[in-house]
């Protein structure tokens, strides 16, 4: 396949911004975390050393690029353009990819069943059997975990020694629904470590009200509108609910570089947007490459993809006293130990799964099968 043409793989992104092929430009770098691109730089270098191209969909849908002989389409989170795809006898619908948990995109999981009947493959963190309850219909799914663009610690952050106690790096949101949501347990523990003095949040919209999260039936231009009004008004009165009014006396303002501003702290509070089997975000690796410890809540079956050394689970304790005691109570040694177990688990089989080396090699089976090529 060297230098062949024949074949042209189109990924359409998460959002609208990396369209036109920055998707593949690791200087595109979202709010979402240091070089967030380069799993997807690295797939486009892999597949073009076997005589691959690849380019986002818009490219395809716009005739910017000539099409192949046979075009693979993979969509990880765009739906707009799927049915005009599914219409082309040069194209095949190879992949959909569901990058969203259910309370956060409800209407993406109602229009699953639709996508399942014109995609060969589909791909979710969660199995069958976790997904299924926020679907209309029973779906199939193939497994992959969100790619993580480092394969090591952050040398410079992970050594860094002058660490306060505790942080926490998320934005003012809540989600469409509130089935095993921790949104709202985010918020517990910020105003209880606050009542102490003892945590420092980061992240964005914490000077206004919260911005519910998801795609609704309303234009985005009139949600941004309805948005600013609410700032507005929020603005000029002072917090209602008290767990607001916590986070808003503990807020840092933004962050610029997640591993710099964890690498001050010893401990951080990594949440998951919601406890959902399997659903293990990049959260809890954004502390590990920092050498901060990771109090996890989220995916029940964690432990199966992250080393429980790691880590400080928050199910081991009754309610935030019994945490907090837990975490003063830990010697240098302990805490060393905590920090080590992460270095060495980005070298362990369990984080394979997440790394830009297996993202492309399913991407390598993809084409092998829909363009009967070995890549």
């Amino acid at each position: 396949m060297a230098g062949s043409s024949a074949v042209t793989l189109f990924v359409d992104p998460l959002t609208y911004h990396l369209e036109r092929d920055a998707l593949f430009d690791a200087r595109n770098t979202p709010r979402s975390g240091e070089r967030i691109l380069e799993p997807y730089v690295h797939l486009r270098n892999w597949l073009a050393e076997r005589g691959v191209a690849t380019h986002t969909g818009d490219m395809l849908a716009s005739g910017s690029v000539p099409p192949a002989d046979l075009n693979l389409y993979a969509t990880m989170g765009i739906r707009s353009r799927y049915a005009q795809f599914a219409r082309r006898p040069d194209t095949v619908l190879s992949a959909f990819f569901v990058n969203e948990c259910p309370i956060v995109e409800p209407r993406l999981f109602g229009g699953l069943p639709d996508a399942s009947r014109s995609f060969r493959r589909m791909f979710s963190f969660a199995g069958d059997e976790a997904m299924q309850p926020f679907l209309p219909e029973p779906i199939s799914f193939r497994p992959f975990r969100y790619p993580y663009p480092f394969d090591s610690v952050i040398e410079t952050a992970w050594r860094k020694e002058d660490r306060g106690f505790l942080a926490i790096i998320n934005g003012n949101k809540v989600p469409r629904l509130q089935t095993e949501e921790l949104y709202s347990e985010r918020l517990r523990a910020i105003a209880f470590f606050e009542g102490h003095g003892e945590i420092d949040l980061y992240g964005v919209g914490w000077d206004g009200p919260p911005f519910r999260v998801g795609e609704t039936r309303m234009p985005r231009s009139l949600r941004r509108l309805a948005y600013l009004a609410e700032r507005s008004w929020d603005r000029a009165r002072p917090a209602s609910d008290p767990l607001l009014a916590s986070a808003r006396r503990a807020y840092r303002g933004p962050v610029e570089s997640k591993s710099s501003t964890l690498s001050r702290y010893a401990f951080a509070i990594c949440f998951e947007n919601m406890a959902m089997q399997g659903w293990v975000t990049e959260k809890i690796f954004d502390c590990l490459v920092a050498g901060t410890i990771p109090v996890y809540l989220g995916a029940p079956d964690i432990e199966d993809c992250v080393d429980p050394e790691c880590f400080v689970d928050m199910r081991r304790f009754s309610g935030y006293d019994e945490l907090r005691a837990h975490l003063h109570g830990l010697s240098p040694a302990e805490v060393r130990a905590y920090r080590e177990a992460g270095r060495e688990y980005f070298t362990s089989p369990q984080f394979r799964p997440f790394t830009k080396h297996a993202f492309a090699e399913i991407f390598g089976r993809i084409v092998a099968e829909d363009a009967g090529v070995a890549v």
